[in-house]
């Protein structure tokens, strides 16, 4: 069976990394083993310019040169400076959190350079501390079970062999699966989102809102939403959703024993001018912790058709194979581009590591159901990391609504890494 456990890390080996130990003593170590070239690679790969890291008055700056990465104190040379707390950097040379976390979390002050220039270093800290290289051209393929070339525009059906969903979804980190619930049922499911809606306010801590170019102000994610919907709870135990937590050799379903699954609810209103509502191209691990808990298992249910026209889903495939940007896509990336419309019942699968986006809706809502599957715990995972990531993320819409825009930063330089890209993508009908 196809194997998803990218897990490299466990809580269990976190520890607190003193600033200048690590580059006098750790990082050498990992340089002279092999994981200089790698990252000097991957800074050449995406042309980069020199970054300096800044704790308590110390700095150190990395570079790329004749082939290896070189790593020397000060900030001499160094485009971009970042002054982080030392706990912040600790947690991110532990992939704890992400650079992009840091940035929403305001953990990071840039001294020189912005924010996107750090953001852009992520996956040459991730070949640095994790050995992970960067992703190159012409480096990914995909083939179907007998070796032909995999056709990636394909939709399965609800009673195909679990087999062949389960190898696509190993090779392009991504499904497409229709009719595996009723359209009735999904109509029944929207009356139940309508009258769930007088049960969620601004700043309740359960809900995300948003206001529209008409002025209304609207609740665009439902979290918990299995509690305010029958059917809906029923359908987190329904078998037709259960197969898909089984399709890989992974256990995911143990997965949720812990906390026990949910269920949101997502409204997509057309023309959001302020709060998060769509989120432009990211992979769900892009705040942190790929290493402790990739790849876990994101299904979404369609409540509503979608298409271009009404929001739908679109994702990278092969990302989850690929160490790239966790934010935004690259020109030079030669990963195809797939959008997944859908009728009401179907479901779209994608991984954890997988890079996707919901386009904003131009002409018709969309309505959509998320719940996941994640990897079993092991021996020593704590779930403190991942608590901390849950609490970063809950925080990004109240960034955004102080500061008025649909960008999670406020940096100029990010709205092209935040942006709506739309090209090359390929449907799935």
């Amino acid at each position: 069976m196809v194997n998803l456990d990218l897990r490299t890390r466990s809580d269990a080996s976190v520890q607190t990394l003193d600033f200048v130990a690590f580059h006098e003593n750790d990082l050498p170590a990992l340089l002279s083993a092999g994981r200089g070239d790698v990252a000097a690679r991957g800074v050449d790969v995406l042309g980069l310019q020199p970054l300096a890291f800044q704790v308590d008055g110390r700095c150190y700056t990395y570079a790329a040169g004749n082939g290896m990465l070189t790593v020397h104190p000060g900030d001499r040379g160094a485009a971009t400076v970042a002054e982080l707390s030392p706990q912040s950097f600790s947690d991110l040379m532990q992939d704890q959190r992400s650079t992009i976390a840091l940035v929403i979390g305001d953990d990071v002050r840039m001294l020189r350079g912005s924010q996107r220039s750090l953001i852009e270093w992520e996956p040459v800290l991730r070949a640095l501390v994790d050995g992970r290289p960067v992703h190159e051209p012409r480096t990914i393929e995909f083939h179907d079970s007998d070796g032909s070339p995999l056709r990636l525009e394909q939709t399965f059906m609800a009673g195909d062999p679990p087999a062949d969903m389960a190898h696509f979804l190993g090779e392009a980190g991504f499904l497409h699966i229709a009719g595996v619930f009723t359209p009735q049922e999904m109509t029944a499911v929207s009356r139940d989102i309508d009258r769930a809606l007088a049960d969620y306010t601004p700043d309740d801590g359960r809900s995300w809102w948003a206001r529209t170019r008409a002025g209304e102000h609207r609740a665009v994610r439902l979290q918990y939403f299995q509690d305010h919907s029958a059917l809906t709870h029923a359908l987190l135990d329904d078998p037709r959703l259960l197969t898909i937590a089984d399709l890989t050799a992974n256990r995911h379903r143990d997965g949720q024993r812990r906390e026990g699954n949910a269920i949101e609810a997502l409204i997509k209103p057309i023309g959001v001018v302020e709060g998060i509502s769509d989120v432009s191209w990211h992979k769900d691990c892009s705040l942190g912790r790929h290493s402790y808990q990739c790849c876990a298992i994101t299904v979404g249910i369609s409540v509503t058709d979608s298409d271009d026209a009404s929001g739908q889903l679109c994702v990278v495939a092969g990302s989850h194979r690929a160490n790239v940007p966790l934010r935004g896509l690259r020109d030079d990336l030669d990963l195809p581009r797939i959008g997944l419309p859908t009728k009401a019942g179907d479901v779209t699968v994608h991984l954890s590591c997988t890079l996707h986006m919901s386009i904003p809706p131009t002409v018709r809502e969309r309505r959509v159901m998320y719940t996941g599957f994640a990897l079993p715990p092991r021996a020593g995972d704590s779930g403190e990391g991942a608590d901390a990531l849950r609490a970063v993320r809950e925080q990004a819409p109240r960034k955004v609504t102080a500061l008025g825009r649909t960008s999670i930063s406020d940096d100029p330089e990010m709205e092209r890494m935040n942006r709506f890209d739309t090209r090359g993508v390929r449907s799935t009908r």
